[in-house]
Parts: structure tokens; sequence; C-alpha cells
């Protein structure tokens, strides 16, 4: 199309060109002459001098039919450059074009490939500090609960508490990893929101106390209102709220509210604030204290409570992201040296059942599996000594026989050789890995190959943990874990029927 406005507007420059000309000396030719011949000229056709009387017109015509030829000439090679030109500029426009498609898949697979670096990098990470914090925390929390002279226990709860902070670190990169690669997926699982809130000021009681400050709940929901959704997410979030009202509030309260915004039989929108009478938040800072690794610093602070803002820059950041993967929003309001409210509003599925009862059956359970036991017997894969005695402590204690293998071909041996409840595998074990072993249980035709399969690993990256279950791995305890994790998984497994 433009080719042809452009060929179009070089003949109508052309033809202008040439009839302005002729009407400009037609006052030299007799002007019926002129009007008789005209057309002629123009059109270029051969005509006979002998027609013509009047050697004066015969020169007239010659010169403007010669000038005619030479104008319809260059216009010929003026159109052909400018079919060449054009000809150029789409060859030259195609090829970039081209190339841009071309540097964009380059582009799109090296940000894949960086994206799987990435990925491996964190799985690497957190499965080189994670392991050794799985040491570190069990055998403090043993320690403590055996020691009973108040200065060692007081120097364990020290540990502990250096312990759970690193972890705390790595879970906030972690998770910001996964949220900001669109990996992190949520649970569907019946819960009491009431009981969230709860058990998130009852986590920071003590802390709270040591500081003089009041941490105290107003829950305006019924105790029987079951929603469906993720538990450890809507207390990850609140965790984080209340942990950073805590630290910087010096003195007065903390105060954590929730209410029903809005209900019908099939959905609740809940809103929940997490309020202080903290040092506050200046104005200038409301619009960027959800950007990533950003943490309010203030003219208005001592240098003491400057230097005492630690952490990653993570933790809001994080909880915006979750609030809204979960289609729900939140919203901060603050006064310099007045305090600070965080509101988040999230919106459940009810769940028509009655948790209370639930609570107590599991209870009742649990003081019932315990006695039983006895008889049982479980499988340790583990190479790490620390990770095997530890478990072998825990296991101790609920009665509970076990073997250790140190790779994953021993395993597979013993395995073969005797019969076992369950068995407790790390994933990277050496010659031999956990889901390998997993996938080989599976296929056997011993009448073992239903064997519950319990995979201990580091890694939280949604899409390894995926490959572990599709590779017949019955169940994964995360490290670090706590006694009551391992509890849980033993009692799940070995009694399903309960």
């Amino acid at each position: 199309m433009v080719l042809s406005l452009m060929v179009l507007t070089s003949m109508l420059v052309l033809n202008g060109y040439n009839t302005w000309k002729l009407h400009s000396f037609g006052k030299h030719i007799n002007a019926k002459f002129y009007q008789q011949h005209k057309k002629v000229v123009l059109r270029d056709i051969s005509w006979d001098e002998r027609q013509f009387k009047n050697v004066k017109q015969i020169n007239i015509i010659r010169f403007y039919y010669n000038e005619a030829r030479r104008n319809y000439v260059l216009y010929a090679w003026v159109s052909i450059g400018i079919v060449l030109g054009s000809f150029i500029i789409f060859s030259f426009s195609l090829y970039r074009l081209i190339k841009s498609e071309e540097q964009q898949n380059v582009n799109k697979s090296s940000s894949n490939q960086l994206m799987n670096t990435k990925s491996q990098f964190f799985s690497n990470m957190s499965h080189e500090i994670r392991s050794p914090l799985t040491c570190i925390m069990g055998f403090t929390d043993i320690m403590e609960r055996i020691e009973t002279d108040p200065e060692k226990k007081k120097y364990l709860q020290a540990i502990k508490t250096s312990s759970d902070h690193l972890l705390n670190t790595v879970n906030d990169i972690l998770d910001f990893s996964k949220l900001d690669a669109g990996k992190l997926q949520l649970e569907s699982q019946p819960f009491n929101i009431s009981d969230a809130i709860h058990e998130i000021s009852f986590a920071f009681s003590a802390i709270a106390a040591e500081k003089g400050i009041i941490i105290k709940e107003e829950i305006s929901l019924s105790k029987e209102l079951i929603v469906i959704g993720d538990k450890f997410r809507l207390k990850q979030i609140l965790y984080n709220l209340t942990s950073n009202a805590i630290k910087f509030t010096h003195h007065g309260y903390v105060v954590i509210t929730a209410e029903a915004v809005s209900i019908s039989e099939k959905e609740a929108a809940i809103k929940i604030q997490v309020a202080d009478s903290g040092i506050g938040i200046p104005a200038n800072h409301l619009n960027s204290i959800f950007e990533e690794f950003s943490q309010v610093s203030s003219t208005n602070k001592t240098k003491d409570q400057r230097r005492s803002i630690t952490g990653t820059g993570l933790g809001l950041p994080i909880c915006k992201m979750l609030v809204e993967l979960q289609g729900g929003r939140i919203h901060v309001a603050s006064k310099v040296q007045e305090g600070s409210v965080f509101s988040i509003l999230l919106t459940y599925p009810i769940q028509n059942l009655v948790f209370q009862d639930v609570v107590s059956s599991n209870v009742f359970v649990s003081k019932k599996i315990k006695q039983l036991y006895v008889g049982k017997k479980a499988l340790i894969i583990e190479d790490n000594e620390m990770n095997a005695m530890l478990l072998s402590f825990l296991l101790k204690k609920q009665q509970l026989k076990f073997d250790v293998a140190k790779n994953g071909k021993l395993g597979w041996k013993l395995f073969n050789e005797n019969n076992y409840d369950i068995i407790l595998t790390d994933i990277n074990v050496p010659e031999m890995t956990g889901d390998q072993l997993a996938a080989a249980i599976r296929k056997t035709d011993n009448g073992k190959s239903n064997m519950p399969v319990i995979a201990l690993t580091a890694s939280i990256i949604q899409d390894e943990l995926d490959d572990y279950r599709r590779s017949g791995i019955s169940d994964i305890l995360l490290k670090p874990f706590k006694e009551a994790d391992l509890n849980y998984i033993l009692q799940k497994h070995i009694y399903p029927e309960i």
C-alpha cells in the first residue's frame, strides 16, 4: 500500500510538472493549434512535421515533445528507484523483525535457565542450612526438657531462639523466591480462624511479657466458624505482622482483632487487624513499606532504635504477596509516636464441620496410639550421623523399634530381608536416593509394595516435592522438624484407619 501511494504521488508530480510547462509556454503557440495537439504531446505519440506549416510552431512542438520524453524517462528511473528503495526498506525492516524475535526467544530461554538455576540454588541452600538446623533445634529441645539447672536452661533457650531466627530468615528468603517465581501453592483445608489467631498470640506472649507489653485478642467470630483455606499461610501473615508490632513497640499494647465483614452460607469475608502503640511509621514511608528489602528509617528514631532494626526486609512484602495470592487486600494506617494498624481482608469458603469434635478426637487418638507402638518397627535411612541419632532418640521415646541404614542400597537390602511398618528416608542418601527407593518398593511383588515411605528433606520447592510424591513417596517431613511433627506422621501412617 505504501509503495503504491509513493508511485502514484511521483506520477502526479511529474504529470503536473509537464502540464504546467505546456501551459506556461502556450502563449507562444496558436491557441487553436495548441488545444488540438496538446494531448498528443502529453501521451508521447509520434507526430508528423509535415502537417505543420509554421516553422516556429514546429520548433516549439519539437522542443516540448523532446522535453516530455526526457521527463517520462526520468519518471521511469525515479519509479524504479522508489521501488528499489522501498524494497530495501521493507527487507531491512523484515530483517530487524526476525532478529528481534530471535533475540526475544534467546532472552526467554536465558530467563528460564536463570530461573531454573535460581531455584536450584535456593534448593541447595535450603538443604545445606536446614539439615544442620534439624539437629541443632532437635537436640536443643530435648536438652531443654531434661535440664533442671536454670542457668543452663537459659543458655539452651538462647540457642533455640537463635535457631528459630535463622530458620525464619531462611524461610523468608525461600518464600519470597517462590512467590516471586509464582511457584507457591496454597493448601485448602478446614480450619478455625480463632484458633489460628490464638496460636499466634500465645507464641508471642512470653516475648511481649519480657518487654512489658500487653498482647491481647479481640475476636468477634463464632467459635464454630470453620473455613477452608491455608491456615499455615494465614498464621505466617499474622506472625510477621505481630512480630513487627512487638519489635517496634516499647511500651503499651499489641491487639489482634478479627470480625466477619460479611457472611453467607457459602463464604465469609474476614477482617483481621494487628494494632500497636509503637513508634509508628512516617507518612512518607507508608507507600514503600511493602517493597522488597525495604526497612523504615526515620530521623525521629534514636540511634539505638535505628540499630535495633534487623531482618531481611522481606516480612511485609511476603505478607502482601500472600494476601493478594489469596485474593485479599492489605492496608496500613499509622502515625508517628502513636502506633500502627495493619488490616487484612480475606474471603474464605465455609466448611460445615464441627472442628472442636475433630480436635478432641485427635487428642484421644494421640494418647491411645502411644501405647500401641510396642511391637512396631521402623527403618531409618540417613547418611548424616547427627540426624540419624536424633531420629533414633525420638523413636525410642515412642517405644518404636528401628534399624538404621547409611545409604539407599543398604536400606533396600534391609527392606527385603525384614518386615517394617514404616520407612523414614532422607531424600538425598547416597547410592540410592529416597525417591528411587520408593519407586523400587512400589514395583515389588512381595506383598510390601504399599509400605509407607516418608521422605525427610530440606527442600521446599513445590516441583521437587511433587516429583517425590509421583515417584512413590507416601508423605514428606520437612527439615527441620519438631517431635510433634514426627509423631503426627507416625500416627497417620502406622494407624491410618484411626
